[in-house]
C-alpha cells in the first residue's frame, strides 16, 4: 500500500497542480506563468541584443581608431547599426558636417561645439532608452512575482480552512486541495521572479558598462572635433 502511494506522489509534477487549479488560484497561476514566459523571452532577447551591440561597437571603434578620414569610419558605423557608439558618432558626424556647411555660408563658427555637444548627448539618451528597453518589465516581475504567489498562497489556506468549516472535519483529502493550491502559486511566484531579478542585475550592469563607454567616446569626439574643426 505505501509503494503504491509513493508511486503515485512521484506522478504528481507542476504542470499537473496548475490544471488542476480552479477559481482565483487558476487566475493567479496564468498570470505567473505568463510572467515566467515573458522573464525567458526577455532575457534571451536581451542577451543576444547585448551580445550584438558589443560586438558592433568593437568593430567600430576598431576602425575610428585605425586612422582612417571621417567618411571611411562613417561608412562603417552605417554597417554596424547595433552598436551604440556607431550610433552616436553617425549623430556627431552629421552634425558636424552641417555645422560645416553653414560655417562656409555664413562664416561664423559661435556656439558649434556646443550644438555638436547636444547632438552627442541627444543621441545617447536614445542609445540608452533602446538599451534599457525591456529591463522596467524585469524589474516589474521580479517585484510583484512573489506578492502574486504569496496572494496565491493565501488565498489557498482560506480555501482549506473555509473547507473545514463546511464539512466540519479536518481530513487530508479536506485540506490539501487548498494546500496544494497555496504551494504551488509560492513555487511559480519564485519561478518567475528569480531568474527576473538575476537577469535585471546583470543586464543593468551591461547597460551601465554600454552608457560608460558612450560617455568615454563622445569626450574623445568632442575633444578630435575641436582640435581639428574648431581652432
Amino acid at each position: 500500500m505505501e509503494q503504491i502511494f509513493l508511486a503515485k506522489a512521484q506522478t504528481i509534477n507542476l504542470v499537473d497542480m496548475i490544471l488542476n487549479s480552479r477559481g482565483m488560484v487558476l487566475v493567479d497561476l496564468i498570470v505567473l506563468f505568463a510572467f515566467s514566459i515573458v522573464t525567458w523571452y526577455a532575457i534571451v532577447y536581451k542577451g543576444i541584443f547585448y551580445y550584438r551591440a558589443l560586438k558592433s561597437n568593437k568593430v567600430f571603434l576598431d576602425a575610428f581608431w585605425g586612422g582612417g578620414n571621417l567618411d571611411q569610419i562613417y561608412k562603417v558605423a552605417e554597417e554596424n547599426p547595433r552598436g551604440p557608439i556607431s550610433q552616436v558618432f553617425i549623430a556627431g558626424y552629421k552634425e558636424l558636417a552641417r555645422l560645416k556647411s553653414r560655417n562656409r555660408e555664413q562664416g561664423d563658427d559661435r556656439g558649434d561645439l556646443q550644438n555638436l555637444e547636444r547632438a552627442l548627448k541627444k543621441s545617447a539618451m536614445v542609445e540608452i532608452t533602446r538599451l534599457e528597453g525591456m529591463l522596467p518589465v524585469m524589474a516589474t516581475i521580479s517585484a510583484t512575482a512573489p506578492f502574486l504567489g504569496l496572494f496565491g498562497t493565501v488565498w489557498g489556506i482560506m480555501v482549506s480552512f473555509s473547507a473545514i468549516g463546511i464539512t466540519g472535519n479536518t481530513t487530508l483529502a479536506t485540506v490539501a486541495p487548498g494546500i496544494v493550491d497555496a504551494l504551488v502559486t509560492t513555487a511559480l511566484g519564485l519561478i518567475a521572479a528569480i531568474p527576473a531579478t538575476i537577469a535585471y542585475n546583470y543586464f543593468l550592469r551591461k547597460v551601465r558598462l554600454h552608457v560608460a563607454d558612450m560617455e568615454t567616446f563622445a569626450n574623445d569626439f568632442l575633444n578630435i572635433a575641436q582640435r581639428k574643426f574648431f581652432q
